[in-house]
């Protein structure tokens, strides 16, 4: 049984982490709860704990200076810290000091920190030199982790540095990304999380078979946010004076076969090459850098990262809800678009914003009775495929748009966003229709609108134009004008006379010819 020691100021998180789950199905038990740093450090000089699961602030010592305290003289003892959304480059700090994980203090639940308890049981056997197979394997898995771990940690181990020096792995190495940005909806294709993840899948596939072909050494690392636009690599045996050159046409086949297998489009983020254990840290910074810039859309050198300083808006948000406050809600939208547009940040800033908002938007809610599969929480559903900034800023409209509508409603079903989409295809039955426009006269984005109008009207907005199409068509057939099949569709917003009979068949069972047939016999 994995011992746990719990760490808390505050006496009602001590007794909701100890009866949140069942400890024995963790294969762990409690050893013992304390309620500040001193006392924590006291418990486990006698207690011997494996976890540890703390707060950071703390009074006389907090979490931050426990972690780092024990890492020094209990290394093998594994830190899982509580935070807010405040502390969290306290948090990134902290994890040079041995922890495995971290959890938001106003997302914790079972299933997360049951999540957390698994990882650091799993770091616990890896810290004590447990494998899982043949020893080679296991030390391949403590290689890997070791890489990984350079992407969040602050200060790197000394047993970390040990480790791959003596893999001869830094020996000319350099961190790679691949990242990428996933298809917007349209009219013809509305995208689900499950075929995005596929996307993300085969892009992972690309570049597994590519990158191996031009570098010997490739060990994939664990990213800290953008885990699923993000895939980051560590190469090594490379040569300074060729490396230009080999990432450039790995860059281009990496670019040429995703264009073929998942449409995608790709871009190859690479540090120089380094050498020795001071280069772990550098790569790791300007790697950091380069997809802080992706994600901006920016010039690495032009960007001065900072916090989203935006922790007081949530709370607001969540009163402002309560109240039915349609204003006070505007105004704290406001603060958190104007913040991730003005403040260069990184997306893991992003995240935890998102993820903040989520609990404000859900507790708010809740109190007016309307929790859980509302259509107001409908755009968190794309939030884990977010990858630019631009993206966020459409992720924040959109949250605002459910939530007024739903506010607005008095809790109805937000039946505006489809009225204002079938009053627009009425009204521009005889244009070309795009998602965009629809999504611009409903004022939500292009996602929201696809996602939203066939949760409510049971078909998607691309079967409702075209049927709505095809009974204009009909009525133009009806009226015995003499138009050709191929005026009609032209004059409908075809421009191409084959899709237009599809369409027809599919939505009345026949082509156009063999109803124009019918009515003439009729």
């Amino acid at each position: 049984m994995h011992r746990v020691l719990i760490v808390d100021d505050e006496p009602i998180i001590l007794s909701g982490i100890r009866h949140l789950i069942d400890w024995s199905a963790y294969d762990a038990e409690i050893a013992g709860s304390a309620v500040n740093g001193e006392e924590a450090y006291r418990m486990i000089c006698s207690e011997h704990p494996d976890i540890v699961i703390t707060d950071i602030r703390m009074p006389i010592m907090d979490g931050l200076v426990l972690a780092g305290r024990c890492s020094e003289e209990f290394p093998d003892i594994v830190f899982i810290v509580l935070t807010s959304l405040a502390e969290f480059s306290l948090t990134k700090e902290a994890i040079g000091y041995g922890i495995s994980d971290y959890l938001l203090k106003t997302e914790l639940d079972e299933e997360k920190l049951g999540a957390a308890l698994l990882k650091a049981e799993e770091e616990c056997r890896l810290r004590r030199g447990g494998s899982v197979g043949d020893p080679a394997s296991g030390r391949d898995d403590r290689v890997a982790d070791a890489i990984s771990s350079l992407m969040i940690m602050r200060g790197i181990s000394q047993e970390t540095k040990s480790l791959l020096s003596e893999s001869g792995l830094l020996d000319g190495f350099a961190l790679a990304a691949v990242a990428f940005s996933f298809p917007a909806p349209s009219l013809e294709k509305q995208w689900s999380p499950d075929d995005y993840l596929k996307l993300r899948d085969w892009e992972r596939d690309v570049a597994g078979k590519m990158l191996p072909s031009f570098f010997g050494t490739v060990h994939s690392i664990v990213p800290v946010s953008g885990k699923n636009g993000t895939f980051i690599y560590f190469l090594s045996g490379l040569s300074p004076d060729t490396w230009q050159a080999v990432s450039s046409r790995a860059s281009e086949r990496i670019a040429a076969a995703s264009a073929m297998v998942t449409g995608l489009e790709p871009a190859f983020l690479t540090t120089p090459v380094m050498e020795g254990r001071d280069g772990m840290r550098k790569a790791r910074d300007i790697l950091e850098r380069s997809l802080a810039a992706y994600y901006l859309d920016k010039d690495p050198e032009a960007i001065s990262l900072s916090p989203l300083d935006i922790d007081a808006t949530f709370p607001k948000l969540e009163v402002a809800i309560r109240g039915k406050e349609i204003v006070g809600c505007r105004a704290c939208f406001s603060a958190l678009r104007s913040a991730i547009q003005e403040i260069d940040h990184s997306l893991s800033q992003f995240e935890f914003a998102a993820s903040a908002l989520r609990s404000a938007m859900s507790s708010g809610l809740s109190a007016l009775g309307l929790g859980g599969g509302n259509a107001a929480m409908e755009a968190f559903e794309s939030v884990d495929f977010i990858t630019k900034r631009s993206e966020a800023l459409e992720f924040i409209d959109d949250c605002e748009s459910s939530l007024l509508m739903l506010l607005d409603s008095k809790g109805g079903s937000g039946k505006g966003v489809a009225d204002r989409a079938r009053e627009y295809v009425m009204q521009h039955v005889m244009e070309k229709i795009t998602l965009g426009d629809v999504a611009d006269h409903a004022c939500v984005s292009p996602s929201y609108m696809s996602k939203s109008f066939k949760r409510i009207m049971g078909i998607s907005l691309v079967d409702y134009i075209n049927s709505t199409k095809v009974e204009k068509a009909k009525e133009m057939m009806q009226e015995g004008k003499g138009d050709r099949i191929a005026d009609i569709a032209l004059s409908l917003g075809f421009t191409n006379i084959y899709y237009f009979s599809k369409v027809f068949r599919k939505v009345e069972g026949i082509p156009p010819t063999e109803y124009i047939r019918k009515l003439a016999k009729a």
